[in-house]
């Protein structure tokens, strides 16, 4: 007999009161959001849908300490390196050899440890790029559902929007990142957004 069945038939054994504070203290109430950034360094690779149905690489990096990400869109040849804590967005043209700098786009952003706000579903738990993750669900101000599953690290390892495919990881490492790959590169020379735009 599994050791989590003789748990619980030992609990229901107990008096009502006890058994109820014990499986209490046991299993604490469930998260009601998910952690949405993640705790660790990491690198994931994804494979990411595009809206023509084809499948676009992508990686990304993260720095914990610094709240620093790096995504290397390699089909574009762009790449974008954010810095949350300096409210820095970069985007870097590979193939120009140019960058353009912006502020960070993060009015939603959540440090990590903290967990999202506003309203989210728990749904079912699943297995992406060998990691364990929870789906959980939302709904954006169009009205669509987008569900994404999260490891408890909160790293992103799938996305979907109103059941399409966006992304999903294919590939993840716990690595320490470096401050050197969220730099521009040398010799890359700064443009300004306008230019870029046209």
């Amino acid at each position: 007999m599994k050791a989590s069945v003789l748990c619980g038939l030992a609990l229901a054994a107990l008096s009502p009161a006890v058994s109820s504070a014990l499986a209490d203290e046991a299993a604490p109430p469930a998260a009601t959001t998910p952690y949405v950034t993640p705790q660790v360094d990491v690198d994931v690779t994804y494979e990411a849908t595009g809206p023509d149905g084809h499948i676009y690489p992508q990686r990304m990096r993260w720095n914990a300490a610094h709240w620093q990400q790096r995504l290397d869109m390699t089909s574009t040849g762009l790449i974008m390196l954010t810095d949350y804590r300096a409210h820095r967005l970069s985007v870097v043209d590979t193939r120009e050899k140019t960058y353009t700098v912006s502020g960070a786009p993060d009015s939603q952003f959540a440090p990590p440890g903290q967990r999202a706000s506003g309203q989210w579903i728990r749904g079912v738990a699943d297995r992406v790029a060998n990691q364990a993750c929870t789906h959980w669900t939302t709904t954006d101000t169009d009205g669509r559902t987008a569900d994404f599953c999260y490891a408890e690290n909160g790293v992103l390892l799938l996305a979907t929007h109103d059941g399409a495919p966006l992304i999903r990881a294919v590939a993840y490492a716990e690595t320490p990142q470096g401050p050197e790959i969220f730099r521009e590169p040398e010799g890359f020379h700064e443009i300004d957004a306008m230019k870029l735009a046209q």
